[in-house]
């Protein structure tokens, strides 16, 4: 398999800008690989030629293509319905069969306790929006306000992690964000490690997410991006399909 992010094997770890740019550049081209792959299994519903019995007259539709509208009695709408039934049940099965597969590889891995995780920790919301989240039953927010407190002034969060902070700064440069560390961080060692809730648990929760360079689970998520890009593509286009065949 190609290998995406260079921190696998390496004594030199891949820095995390660099990471980000390699998962936009491959992203793309996989992009296009889901698409052919999607296209595909969609055109082996489409009718042949269902044209020659139609009842519809003065039908002016020249491209026979899946995205073209269709009147209600065509044989060609049919298809669409056939397609939305099939990328709503068995295909969309099918990729939650891939990402159970992605996640279970995870556990092949395990924590070297470098504690970036634990002194950067980044979310959209203010710590008082997720008490409020976490009141109302999020589960995610109810464990991060358990774990997590706010910085005072981003200085600190910067000085917790520069190589991460720096990436963030200059991706979410009109959109807010907040910056918590966990308090129960010592030396690199949680404090009440036993106790720890599934947020901590699970992490990292996305094959796709940008990694401190000195995390141990890089390893996992080069062996499983190429699947991982290729869920979250194909997740992404049969969204697009649902919109337009809708």
């Amino acid at each position: 398999m190609e290998n995406f992010f260079n921190t696998l094997g390496s004594s030199n770890p891949t820095p995390i800008v660099e990471q980000y740019d390699d998962l936009k550049n491959n992203y793309q081209k996989i992009f296009i690989e889901a698409a052919e792959s999607i296209r595909a299994a969609v055109n082996k519903f489409k009718p042949e030629n269902p044209c020659a019995g139609c009842v519809v007259k003065n039908c002016k539709i020249e491209k026979k293509d899946v995205f073209t509208e269709y009147p209600s009695d065509c044989a060609y709408r049919d298809w669409q319905k056939q397609v939305l039934t099939f990328l709503a049940g068995d295909y969309k099965q099918k990729l939650k069969n891939t990402y159970k597969m992605i996640m279970e590889k995870k556990s092949e891995y395990s924590c070297a306790g470098c504690g970036n995780c634990c002194r950067l920790a980044v979310s959209e919301y203010s710590y008082n929006q997720l008490k409020q989240r976490a009141m109302k039953g999020d589960k995610f927010s109810k464990d991060f306000v358990s774990v997590f407190v706010p910085y005072e002034n981003e200085e600190d969060a910067k000085a917790a992690n520069p190589e991460y902070f720096k990436l963030l700064s200059s991706m979410v440069e009109d959109q807010r964000v907040y910056y918590y560390y966990c308090p129960k961080l010592s030396e690199n060692k949680c404090s009440d490690y036993e106790n720890r809730p599934d947020i901590c648990k699970d992490f990292p929760h996305n094959p796709l997410k940008l990694l401190s360079s000195t995390c141990s689970y890089n390893a996992w998520r080069n062996e499983v991006a190429h699947q991982a890009m290729l869920l979250k593509a194909k997740t992404d286009i049969i969204d697009f399909y649902k919109q337009k065949l809708s």
